[in-house]
């Protein structure tokens, strides 16, 4: 497979570790482009015999403060299907994804940014940032694979950590299981690529197996025909008046 052409992410090599660094804008807000470019660049990792894991950061000082809320606004309701589509093709192609993968969580990591934090095997953070879903804080659903990925990821807390609706320090982080190590900022990358090359040097099969098996109860979940009726109800939810009212609130100045 050819290297992809993109324009919201940047991808660069250390070795064998492809680097993918969100740069949508000063945020790194998670727009429709930027989510439709993830499983390309996961789908070309896969297919690289030179690529054998691959790390997710941000630029700047922040890692991502969720999905564009402008672009949902400025476009008509039904584009947030497409949104929300689009998110959650990009969480599963890295949830699935056969290879390593890391994740350096270099700054704020807000909404949307910490669950796509949560689609990545290892979750590495910067010991002065910040990470939450604060969907709840807004008045915004969880689709169901979101809420999947949490459990997942958080277990018994997966819980607290959604209906608190808060950002949380490293620490906390660690505690709830959205992180698994916090270092200091400058040292976030090399240990982002430390792990993902320590992860690559294990039995690729043996690894993609114990992942596929892992990852079984989450993949059902989302299939199901419940899943499917709740995610139904969560994307008439985001579209309706109330909804984008929340949204548009989020965005004005603040007095």
């Amino acid at each position: 497979m050819d290297r992809p052409t993109l324009t919201r992410t940047r991808l660069s090599h250390v070795g064998s570790t492809a680097v993918l660094t969100l740069a949508s804008d000063k945020v790194n807000a998670l727009d429709l482009e930027l989510l439709r470019e993830l499983p390309v660049v996961v789908e070309y990792c896969e297919q690289s015999p030179e690529v054998t894991a691959l790390v997710l950061t941000g630029e700047g000082s922040v890692f991502s403060a969720g999905l564009n809320v402008n672009e949902i606004l400025a476009n008509e309701a039904s584009h947030s299907a497409l949104v929300l589509g689009a998110l959650g093709d990009a969480l599963l192609a890295i949830f699935a994804c056969p290879l390593p993968t890391v994740v350096a969580v270099n700054g704020a990591a807000i909404a949307g940014g910490a669950l796509l934090a949560c689609a990545f095997d290892t979750r590495l953070m910067a010991d002065d940032a910040r990470i939450g879903v604060t969907e709840l804080k807004v008045g915004v659903a969880f689709p169901v694979l979101t809420v999947e990925l949490l459990k997942h990821v958080c277990g018994p807390a997966a819980e607290s950590v959604m209906f608190g609706a808060g950002l949380l320090d490293a620490d906390a982080a660690r505690a709830t299981g959205l992180a698994h190590r916090a270092l200091p900022r400058e040292e976030l990358a090399g240990a982002a690529i430390a792990e993902a090359e320590r992860l690559a040097a294990l039995d690729p099969r043996a690894y993609a197996l114990a992942k596929a098996s892992a990852r079984r109860s989450v993949l059902s979940a989302v299939a199901d025909e419940g899943g499917r009726q709740i995610d139904r109800q969560v994307l008439d939810h985001w579209q309706d008046d109330l909804t984008r009212s929340n949204l548009e609130r989020l965005l004005a100045p603040k007095r």
